[in-house]
């Protein structure tokens, strides 16, 4: 017999993309001054690719940063509101945006050429930035939503040094004890950005972990690559996220039975490609991650090819991701958006080598252990008790298999409530005393 208490909401649906829309441009400042002009082909297409497929929230990559937000606010003004080709126009009323690492100088010769340039715009410039940019904010990130942030809950990782993950599989002997004592895990950011779905909170994590590629026989990048994408399955786990300190100095990972949805071009694919150890499987295997269902090429449905995501020179793969949690989300469906040519909008693609990636989530039940449980059952009759919380209502479901789609609510049974002790009770009348499975659901008021 098993007793779980699970917060309930209202089913909702929920379309969560991902996009890296090649949007970065030399020199700092120029994004901000081609998205004034509301005629800039690239722009215009990457808009109308999600206005084709109008997800709720989406992730932009390669979009640069800049702290007045002036390149964001344009491209919502002359691209996003403005309907592109005959679609319709999207809007984003809210937004979230951070500093990056890429572009931000380290003080050191970190590509190790010989010379420390941090003169911002040179060509030697960038490899010796936390992460590769010719400027601060190059290649930066932005989350757009049609739900409220709640940023004041937001959680950035941008400062997190490589040397305090355990394990780290930093390159031996390529960076001097003073480098590692500055240098950062993150090549971008490591973004938790809460959004409140209809008062159910989701943590969207976002990243863009650097390619495994552009180095040496040491294999930096390759390691960082890796690392990058542990952080992430390290903030999922209890057991290996005690290292993890935000940029506020707040520590630890995500609560336990939190909803989440990991985003990005991840720079790795699961079985191709020159990332170290097939480094994603470290979420896709990950058993808080549901990765069961692999988004598809709306041009190519099926073969050995469909799941790929991006269009690289020499060989494509499946590196941009949409991952849910396991708990709490149903997966209706997705798909990598990639026409086949001659179909509607496969002119549009050549804006970035990358696909936007989407799925289609249905908020569901979380079920977990509840503390505090009390279970009795004696001459046919089963009591059950659980600690009360303020502002919810609460009914009792029983599963004979404890399998989903086994759940069904018993009928006609009281719920006592003893406020002032804290506790709340039900009896079930079981005559058979058969082997039933019992969970209690909790809704808001």
């Amino acid at each position: 017999m098993a007793l779980s208490l699970a917060p309930a909401p209202a089913a909702e649906r929920l379309r969560v993309a991902t996009f890296n829309v090649l949007l970065a441009q030399n020199p700092q400042g120029q994004l901000a001054v081609t998205l004034n002009n509301p005629n800039a082909t690239n722009p215009r297409r990457i808009a109308e690719i999600i206005q084709r497929v109008a997800p709720d929230v989406i992730l932009l990559n390669e979009f640069d940063y800049d702290a007045a937000g002036l390149a964001a606010d344009r491209f919502q003004a002359n691209f996003l509101s403005v309907g592109q080709n005959g679609q319709a126009p999207i809007d984003f009323p809210y937004r979230f945006l951070a500093p990056s690492n890429t572009g931000e100088h380290s003080g050191y010769d970190l590509d190790n050429n010989g010379v420390t340039d941090s003169t911002v715009g040179d060509a030697g410039y960038a490899g010796d930035a936390f992460g590769f940019g010719e400027f601060p904010g190059k290649f930066g990130m932005l989350v757009l939503s049609k739900y409220p942030i709640v940023s004041d809950r937001a959680r950035t990782f941008r400062l997190l040094r490589w040397k305090d993950m355990p394990g780290a599989r930093i390159p031996p002997g390529y960076y001097s004890p003073e480098e590692l004592e500055v240098f950062r895990v993150s090549s971008k950011s490591h973004w938790d950005v809460p959004i409140d779905v209809d008062g159910t909170l989701v943590h969207l994590l976002a990243h863009h972990p650097t390619p495994p590629i552009f180095d040496g026989p040491e294999d930096r990048n390759g390691r960082r690559n890796h690392d990058e994408i542990r952080l992430w399955a390290d903030y999922l786990s209890v057991d290996t996220g005690g290292y993890i300190v935000d940029d506020a100095g707040t520590p630890g990972g995500l609560v336990p039975g939190e909803r989440f949805v990991i985003v990005g071009d991840h720079n790795a694919d699961p079985t191709r490609g020159d990332s170290l150890d097939f480094a994603i499987n470290q979420l896709l295997l990950h058993p808080a991650v549901n990765a069961d269902f692999i988004p598809r090429r709306t041009g190519m449905p099926v073969g050995p090819n469909s799941d790929l995501t991006a269009d690289f020179a020499g060989q494509d793969l499946r590196v941009d991701y949409v991952l849910p949690s396991r708990a709490g989300f149903s997966i209706l469906g997705g798909a990598v958006f990639w026409p086949a040519a001659g179909e509607p909008g496969a002119a549009l693609i050549s804006a970035s080598d990358h696909r936007l990636v989407y799925l289609d989530l249905e908020i569901e039940p979380i079920t977990g252990r509840a503390e505090d449980l009390g279970i009795e059952r004696e001459n046919g009759v089963v009591a059950l008790t659980w600690r009360y919380e303020q502002g919810v209502v609460y009914s009792v479901e029983n599963s004979p298999r404890l399998v989903a789609g086994s759940w069904e609510e018993v009928e006609g049974i009281a719920i006592i409530v003893d406020a002032e002790a804290g506790t709340a009770s039900a009896t079930i009348v079981d005559p058979a005393m058969r082997a039933h499975f019992f969970r209690v659901i909790s809704r808001p008021e």
